[in-house]
């Protein structure tokens, strides 16, 4: 299974994830309630350089998604996680989520993708338009270039 991931920035404040393994898709809306574009660049630098663990939490209006990756020797194993309440705001507990799907993907892959996303946010939104429709995060800009050598 390959991991499959997209992030449309939408209206002022919205977004819009996709997750996919190829047979399953989960398809999620995201508030500016959490900056998980930095949280997705924040993966693809961790996983790039070699961390055992990474996640990114895109938060709904209620609940939140989470990707979570561990590094299982050569492969990132995935998980997509449902939490009916904000767990990584210590609403609800951390431990109660439902696993949508799962499977294995490379951490070059998945940094790939990532950076492919912020790639075509960059280019098509551009980091001032981006401040201006997510108000307190910015683009993460200082993730990208890292991820893009730019």
């Amino acid at each position: 299974m390959s991991l499959s991931i997209s992030y449309i920035v939408e209206n002022a404040g919205w977004a819009e994830v996709a997750i996919s393994d190829g047979d399953q898709k989960i398809v999620n809306n995201v508030s500016y309630l959490h900056d998980s574009l930095r949280d997705l660049a924040e993966l693809a630098i961790a996983v790039s350089t070699g961390a055992r663990t990474a996640k990114a939490t895109f938060m709904d209006e209620s609940g939140e998604l989470q990707l979570v990756l561990h590094k299982d020797q050569n492969q990132m194993a995935f998980e997509v996680r449902w939490f009916k309440d904000w767990a990584s705001w210590g609403l609800g507990s951390s431990s109660d989520y439902d696993v949508l799907f799962k499977g294995e993907t490379t951490a070059e892959h998945i940094s790939n993708r990532i950076t492919g996303i912020l790639t075509n946010i960059h280019d098509r939104i551009g980091p001032s338009k981006y401040k201006e429709m997510w108000g307190e995060h910015e683009f993460p800009l200082e993730q990208y270039r890292k991820l893009t050598g730019t």
